[in-house]
């Protein structure tokens, strides 16, 4: 008798020993999880880490904190979540302890961290690119009526900005770059950098009043630095290309040349008597004609062959030979 009651109260011990441990086991598994109701993420995923904070046991609050909920929003942008919605996709994990304590609001809004470039940035890089591949030239230069096309916020993160001349025209007037934006090395955003390039360069000009058919020597000209964007393309930079050349049209002091406001004197004139040259290799003709239009050094004029009364086109050599080729 004695014996079986001490066996009872060996049972009993052992029972309610147990008990006590399975409630202390219990306890120091149990975990809290506490979701705000606003929150802000930073990169492309949404974890329970990111809205929530968690008491409980270090591995377990680790792996609570990477169940994945959703997307993040755009930068700058938000999405919102219902509570119920986060409940029921954390209480989805079989591994989840039945002990775990989980508060939810009723909506949890998200939000996401950006950057931005401001277009005074953009200025600096579009000026750069311009003045590195004019190489260097800064000050003969200047922009205006500059724009950013698609420029928008960005997510954090090292931002690097390519810049390229998409229609590979001259730096000169309106001058749109292509930009590609990459953070951390990814490609997030392409921008239209747009803007008036003014650019500046010594063109020829009259140094005085000149009348029309003025043979241009040096005296005649001079160097001076003008806004080439607002001038035609054929515009004169160099005085040696139209020293001996003669105007079409009478010019005021200080006007720009231009390419067609210039020609060869001419060495013939209509009505002209000259010689006609035709040669070949083995044989060389000569006939007096008269030209039937006025033309400079190597111009193709009509000549009428004065024996014939056939016209033909003849080369002008000089002021009184003219040759064809035969």
């Amino acid at each position: 008798m004695r014996n079986l009651y001490a066996i009872l109260i060996t049972t009993v011990i052992a029972m309610v020993t147990a008990l006590g441990f399975c409630d202390a086991k219990a306890d120091v598994q149990a975990c809290v999880i506490t979701v705000k109701d606003q929150a802000w993420v930073k990169g492309e995923k949404v974890c329970l880490k990111d809205i929530a904070s968690t008491k409980g046991p270090a591995p377990q609050q680790e792996r609570l904190g990477a169940i994945y909920l959703c997307c993040a929003p755009k930068p700058g942008m938000e999405k919102i979540l219902r509570g119920t919605w986060i409940e029921a996709k954390v209480r989805s994990k079989r591994w989840l302890p039945e002990n775990t304590v989980l508060r939810t609001p009723e909506i949890v809004r998200i939000g996401r961290t950006s950057q931005s470039i401001q277009e005074e940035s953009f200025l600096r890089l579009y000026t750069g690119y311009i003045s590195r591949q004019l190489k260097g030239r800064r000050s003969d230069f200047g922009v205006s009526r500059f724009k950013v096309i698609n420029n928008g916020p960005l997510p954090e993160g090292d931002v690097r900005v390519e810049l390229m001349n998409q229609a590979e025209g001259k730096l000169i007037g309106h001058v749109s770059l292509g930009g590609i934006i990459r953070v951390d090395g990814k490609i997030e955003q392409r921008v239209v950098l747009s803007g008036w390039v003014d650019r500046f360069e010594k063109v020829v000009c009259t140094a005085h009043r000149l009348q029309r058919h003025t043979l241009l020597a040096k005296d005649d000209l001079c160097l001076k630095r003008r806004n080439i964007a607002k001038l035609p393309a054929n515009v004169i930079k160099a005085v040696e290309a139209v020293v001996g050349k003669r105007l079409k049209h009478t010019v005021k002091a200080d006007a720009v040349l231009l390419a067609n406001s210039v020609e060869k004197p001419p060495l013939i004139e209509r009505g002209d008597r000259v010689t006609i040259i035709a040669e070949s290799p083995t044989l060389m003709v000569t006939a007096i004609g008269t030209a039937q239009d006025r033309g400079s050094a190597g111009d193709q004029i009509r000549i009428k062959n004065c024996m014939s009364k056939k016209e033909i086109i003849a080369r002008v050599v000089d002021a009184s030979t003219v040759k064809v080729e035969f």
